[in-house]
């Protein structure tokens, strides 16, 4: 997993948002080395605002759902100006696709700090670790998750779907180049598929179709399936099939 992965956009992505980037800063803030030990302490202050607005979403979202999310009542809550929240997010769904991106991070994080895994075996991670992510704060990623069917892209999260795609795309072309996939496999194509398959769980379960234990296991079940289709060895075809549990491991 790259740094490069973290580079991707926190703007114009979903929910219907198009916030501006949370790193950006004023023109007037000089780079040269003249003035970079103020810029150094502008660029801290910016972070910390931004912790402290994105916990303090995190908070009224547990509290009040995702409705209840204003751009007042977050100032109010976060302890800066509402035109503070405008020129860092944008607009209210900005702050969510902010919110969402910052999820990413950790998991990007945590992903980073853990031993190396093989191709294949690090998707099957990196969704567990998106399902802990899930449970440590269903009160919050639940009505989060249930909006995000209405935003842009076949997925509902727009340029931070499209960066789990990257993250996804990248394990399985790397498991392609490795010769663990069937000839002429399209990574990308069958990354988004992953993605997208796993949103629509993600969303019965934050609309309250399936409970947890179904969406966990329907979600295990459909990524080894997948796996199943085009692993091309045989005895890596059979594992997976073994753990969708769909066939059973020999005594």
């Amino acid at each position: 997993m790259t740094q490069s992965l973290r580079r991707a956009a926190y703007a114009a992505a979903g929910m219907g948002a198009k916030a501006s980037s949370v790193t950006d800063t004023p023109a007037r803030v000089s780079t040269d080395s003249a003035t970079g030990s103020n810029r150094s302490g502008w660029d801290r202050r910016q972070a910390r605002t931004r912790d402290g607005v994105l916990t303090a979403a995190g908070e009224i979202i547990a509290a009040d759902g995702v409705d209840g999310l204003t751009m007042r009542k977050l100032a109010a809550r976060a302890g800066v100006a509402v035109a503070t929240l405008y020129n860092q997010f944008g607009d209210r769904g900005g702050v969510l696709v902010a919110f969402v991106s910052n999820g990413l991070d950790q998991l990007e994080g945590d992903f980073d700090e853990q031993p190396a895994r093989a191709p294949i075996d690090t998707t099957r991670a990196l969704f567990a670790a998106f399902d802990r992510i899930l449970a440590g704060a269903v009160d919050v990623w639940r009505p989060i998750f249930a909006t995000i069917e209405s935003g842009p892209g076949s997925h509902g999260m727009g340029a931070v779907g499209d960066r789990f795609v990257q993250i996804i795309e990248h394990d399985l072309a790397k498991a392609a180049a490795d010769g663990l996939l069937v000839p002429d496999c399209d990574t990308e194509r069958l990354a988004r598929h992953i993605f997208v398959a796993r949103m629509n769980r993600t969303e019965k379960w934050a609309i309250g179709a399936v409970d947890w234990q179904g969406y966990r296991e329907s979600s295990e079940l459909g990524l080894e399936l997948v796996f199943a289709a085009v692993l091309q060895s045989p005895a890596d075809r059979a594992g997976a099939l073994q753990s969708s549990q769909i066939v059973r491991a020999a005594d």
